[in-house]
């Protein structure tokens, strides 16, 4: 199963007051991102990080690190602007590979963290982050970021779901 999510924050307190999400501290909410990951993605799954994994530089890499090992399944990401670590580091720490952007033609998905890359393949549904809580889903580019999705990753059924019901409804005016 394929899974996708975006701006996870790992270790930042600021994130919390930012787009108020419900926990006490950063320990408290990378626990429970852990937690949330871990019981909807296995160790056969592949889940697509897209940016802003931990905003956290390369004096945490161990810590980053931590994070990674705990999180099930194969891991990819792609960098957004606060990943900070050289992607050859995120490598090392447990990511299976590391991109600016992906494409993955089989669903026609252009993997991006800031949707303004969207320009880069415009026939393509753009899934992203960056954006936070501004909106869920604007044709045709689908926010994955965790706040989006009541913290959890969303899997590649619940994508295909909303796109669908979003042409669907789109069709019909």
């Amino acid at each position: 199963m394929l899974y996708f999510t975006a701006d996870s924050h790992y270790g930042h307190e600021n994130i919390i007051e930012h787009t108020n999400r419900p926990f006490k501290n950063a320990s408290k909410m990378d626990h429970e991102l852990v937690r949330r990951h871990n019981k909807v993605v296995s160790d056969t799954d592949t889940c697509y990080f897209l940016g802003d994994f931990s905003i956290k530089g390369s004096q945490h890499k161990q810590y980053i690190g931590h994070i990674v090992s705990q999180l099930q399944g194969r891991k990819i990401l792609i960098l957004g602007n606060h990943d900070k670590l050289d992607p050859f580091d995120y490598v090392e720490i447990g990511f299976e590979s590391v991109h600016t952007s992906l494409y993955l033609p089989e669903f026609n998905f252009l993997l991006v963290h800031d949707p303004a890359l969207h320009l880069m393949k415009r026939d393509a549904i753009c899934l992203c982050g960056h954006i936070h809580i501004l909106f869920k889903y604007k044709p045709p580019v689908l926010n994955v970021g965790v706040d989006m999705w009541g913290f959890f990753p969303a899997s590649l059924e619940e994508i295909l779901k909303v796109t669908q019901e979003v042409n669907q409804h789109e069709n019909t005016k």
